[in-house]
């Protein structure tokens, strides 16, 4: 996926620049609403960064962006006593590749622009929904292989983390299906519409998907894909729906999709507020009505409780999912709660 995006001058907002002329620059945008520093957040914080890069010397090629949790991203089953929990038997670190693109730079036409073009680029993610730190890191590269990098760690503390189960909330924007626009097109690769359930982990497009293919082992991450064909539905997909996604099978295998099970309840809101144990997930399951596509959950109503079965290597995890909210239109966003078992 390359990316092409509109620069503006910004000599006032960049922080930090460097004054040495190096053969690539690498900056983050400062200003109180963009994230550029070390900072404690929220579980599933909705967090921005804008980084501005500069070839001085050769075209800019590629941007890559990485993000390692520590601990992993899942979620910890303490002993009890909590005492008795040794931090060396944690979930070990995980880097997660978020971006690795081509660019293509914005040269400017006179002799005070840099040789090798300027670069904008504007991330919005979700902080980790589990206790623990991520470090984000930034690498422009040129076409002679000379790279800048800059980084930044968020914290993340949850008050519940020794909870028997998960629980977090977190907000989806499917871009519809039918704005096939240049702008919609742009909006859609940016919009975090693809969940992990157990985690919490919300992935834009480009986060899984690239020229190269080298996004692959992002792919079986996802449990679910939020949609909107014409603005006035919403579901949810498994990546193994075969009828609502067309898949590409070089691009993400089919060895990559996962089958996440998919189960309407009658649960109300107070029942799903009181399902706390893996039996009571387990129970919703099991007692669910499975959908006409068991793939998918067909269109979602505020409200609606659905429960789900995921497997993980040989483990499989049960748990309900919410629906806060919809709102439809143009711009279609999807609210919700979640609770799975650790």
């Amino acid at each position: 996926m390359r990316f092409r995006l509109l620069l503006l001058f910004l000599p006032v907002l960049l922080g930090a620049c460097s004054k040495t002329a190096t053969p690539v620059q690498l900056d983050f945008i400062g200003n109180t609403t963009l994230t550029s520093g070390n900072k404690v957040v929220n579980p599933t914080d909705t967090l921005t960064t804008r980084a501005y890069a500069v070839g001085n010397d050769n075209r800019l090629k590629r941007l890559r962006i990485t993000v390692t949790y520590k601990p992993g991203p899942e979620p910890i089953l303490y002993p009890v006593p909590i005492s008795g929990y040794d931090p060396k038997t944690g979930p070990p670190e995980k880097e997660i590749v978020y971006l690795d693109s081509l660019l293509n730079p914005i040269v400017g036409s006179n002799n005070d622009s840099p040789k090798g073009g300027e670069f904008l680029f504007e991330n919005r993610f979700s902080a980790r929904s589990t206790s623990g730190t991520e470090l984000w890191q930034y690498t422009a590269t040129d076409a002679a292989g000379e790279t800048a990098s800059r980084a930044y760690r968020l914290t993340v503390r949850k008050a519940d983390s020794a909870a028997v189960y998960h629980s977090y909330t977190t907000v989806l924007r499917p871009v519809p299906r039918t704005d096939t626009t240049r702008a919609a097109r742009s909006t859609r690769a940016r919009a975090r519409v693809f969940l992990n359930l157990r985690f919490g982990l919300l992935l834009p497009k480009y986060a899984l998907l690239n020229q190269e293919n080298s996004l692959q082992s992002n792919q079986p991450l996802v449990d679910l894909i939020a949609l909107s064909s014409d603005g006035t539905t919403v579901s949810f997909s498994a990546p193994a729906d075969t009828r609502a996604l067309v898949l590409n099978a070089a691009r993400w295998p089919v060895a990559n999709r996962r089958a996440t099970e998919l189960r309407a309840t009658r649960l109300t809101l107070a029942e799903f507020s009181t399902a706390t144990t893996a039996a009571a997930f387990n129970a919703a399951f099991t007692n669910g009505t499975a959908f006409p596509d068991p793939l998918t959950t067909g269109t979602l109503t505020k409200n609606q409780v659905i429960a789900f079965r995921i497997a993980e290597g040989t483990a499989t995890h049960t748990g309900l999912l919410l629906v806060s909210d919809v709102v439809l239109g143009t711009a279609p966003a999807l609210s919700c709660s979640v609770r799975v078992r650790k």
